[in-house]
């Protein structure tokens, strides 16, 4: 094996190891954290008095996210549509300090009882470290066997599911399967869930007891009720967006935005306390026992409107795990009508499982990796198959009404259309101004037609541009409209005002699209405000620059 090869090959083996364990802790220490500070709340704090507790934790909290923020002059939180996008550029690395600071903060919200989650954060807080790690090392691999393996461990360490770690990772980030990035992320997963189980003997989420699955029954009520949970999703992911839209359209102080969280989140944490943090507790007890219909929608609608609230006016986190909260209610209301009706008795979790599932992959935009999380939750093929139907038509009508995920949706607001894929966004980002060619032929206002015509002939030119003084751009001038023209006519007289210009902001997706309906030897390019003419560009420099982008797109993808 040649020695770069063996080099790149035990960089990347290190990186998977190290992103393992990495990954391992900061999932392990962010939800014992947690943990530990929910318990003390329970042990030492009146429950009577819910309102006034709540009040003083994220009051605090918010000052802590406001000291965080102003001492390291972060702008916005980062999080997986960060790291989506990162994973789609080839130039494009993740900052440090905003990654780290992001999962810090969510981890303050949560810790402040906010209803956010934890598994964005520390999503893009391994890939973070992925690409820090590239960058430190001066590692000559992929970015995506980095992110890639920060993700895959974030996910295989909190829901103790390697599979579903190496899956989520090239589903819901990547976007393709790599064969070479395979390996080493496979390598940070496993990594991440051996130490995780090792160092703090983790177990999985739900406990491994459902073997006894009527299969044509749950096959049939998940095929009915699976659009219901994509519903479900659906409103779970405008109810976010539009608390963001809100928020910056009351434009009000950070102080006030803060105010109206705290104030309405503690209300509702008065009434529904266990919609409020990371609701890890909440999941289980749904998943445990059966609840009334009217207790499972109270919960599901608190948990939407608390989550957006808090995402919304200032707080940060995820939305994977109030996602999966707000499935599991809606499966707990659908086995509470189901078990009403008579037609058939649910006396385990199958729909709650089956809702968190549908709406959790509907969300993030993973259902073939909520399939896999399902099996190693509960250890149960047949509650894996079952819920298939479910978390497919759930995916399916989302796709249809909403898009991909709530990630996509807000890369897609900030103008980054991922469906596009890595190629499409090159093309959007890539400006013309490389392949301008500041020396084409031109003249002012006031030439003569004829002396117009005797240049482009001695020039062994067939076009030619008309400018202003001051480098104005007036029009195009054609050699057989020259031809057609007297002697004493200015060229003013035989412009063509219609031929298509391009502006010098222009990327080459918009080049391309201008160049398919043109016909002639180049395309003026002009100046956005100034309307200064700067050169032009040609068909076969705008297919050579798009060649160039392919083949490192296609590169990108084969690593």
């Amino acid at each position: 094996m040649p020695f770069k090869q063996l080099k790149i090959l035990l960089g990347s083996t290190v990186v998977g190891l190290l992103l393992g364990a990495l990954g391992a802790a900061a999932a392990h220490f962010f939800g014992t954290g947690i943990q530990i500070l929910e318990q003390l709340s329970l042990d030492y704090l009146p429950f009577n008095k819910k309102f006034i507790i709540l009040f003083c934790t994220l009051s605090l909290a918010a000052i802590l996210i406001t000291t965080v923020k102003n001492l390291l002059g972060i702008k916005s939180w980062h999080g997986p549509a960060d790291t989506i996008f990162a994973a789609h550029r080839v130039d494009n690395e993740l900052d440090v300090k905003t990654g780290i600071s992001s999962t810090i903060v969510a981890f303050i919200s949560a810790a402040g009882g906010a209803s956010v989650g934890q598994y964005g954060p520390l999503v893009h807080f391994g890939a973070t470290l992925g690409a820090f790690m590239k960058s430190l090392f001066k590692l000559k691999i992929s970015t995506d066997i980095v992110l890639g393996g920060g993700v895959a461990a974030a996910i295989s360490a909190g829901f103790s599911a390697p599979l579903a770690g190496i899956l989520f990772a090239h589903e819901a980030i990547l976007r393709h399967m790599s064969v070479k990035a395979l390996a080493p992320i496979a390598l940070a997963s496993g990594t991440a869930y051996g130490i995780n189980s090792f160092l703090w003997e983790s177990s999985p989420l739900l406990p491994q007891t459902y073997s006894n699955i009527s299969l044509l029954p749950m096959i049939l009520v998940s095929l009915v009720v699976g659009p219901f949970f994509g519903l479900v999703s659906i409103v779970f992911m405008q109810s976010v967006l539009r608390f963001s839209w809100l928020s910056k359209k009351l434009d009000v102080s950070k102080g006030l935005s803060f105010g109206i969280a705290i104030l309405g989140l503690s209300a509702i944490g008065s009434i529904f306390p266990e919609v409020m943090g990371l609701g890890t507790q909440s999941i289980i007890d749904l998943a445990s026992e059966n609840k009334l219909f009217l207790a499972a929608v109270g919960i599901l609608f608190a948990k939407i409107i608390a989550t957006s609230l808090s995402i919304g006016f200032g707080f940060y986190g995820g939305v994977f795990s109030p996602a999966l909260l707000v499935g599991a209610a809606a499966g707990s209301a659908i086995t509470a009508i189901v078990n009403h009706t008579g037609l058939y008795e649910f006396a385990g979790p199958e729909l709650v499982i089956c809702g968190m599932a549908a709406v959790a992959g509907a969300v993030v935009g993973a259902p073939l990796s909520m399939i896999i999380i399902v099996l190693e939750l509960t250890g149960s093929y047949s509650l894996a198959l079952t819920s298939t139907v479910g978390i497919a038509t759930a995916t399916v009508i989302s796709g249809q009404l909403f898009g991909n995920s709530i990630f996509d949706k807000q890369l897609k607001q900030r103008k980054i259309n991922i469906s596009q894929g890595r190629l499409g966004l090159r093309l959007m980002e890539e400006e013309i101004k490389s392949i301008i060619n500041s020396s084409a032929l031109k003249f002012d206002s006031r030439t003569k037609a004829s002396v117009a015509l005797q240049t482009l002939i001695k020039e062994h030119q067939t076009e030619a541009y008309v400018v202003s003084d001051d480098n104005q751009y007036i029009g195009k001038l054609h050699l057989g409209s020259l031809f057609n023209a007297k002697n004493s006519d200015l060229v003013t007289t035989v412009i063509d005002h219609t031929a298509i210009t391009i502006k010098s902001d222009a990327s080459l997706q918009q080049a391309i699209e201008a160049a398919a309906n043109f016909i002639g030897e180049a395309i003026p390019v002009v100046e956005t405000e100034s309307r200064n003419f700067l050169g032009t560009i040609n068909e076969g420099d705008i297919f050579k620059l798009y060649l160039t982008l392919q083949g490192q797109t296609i590169d990108l993808e084969k690593r």
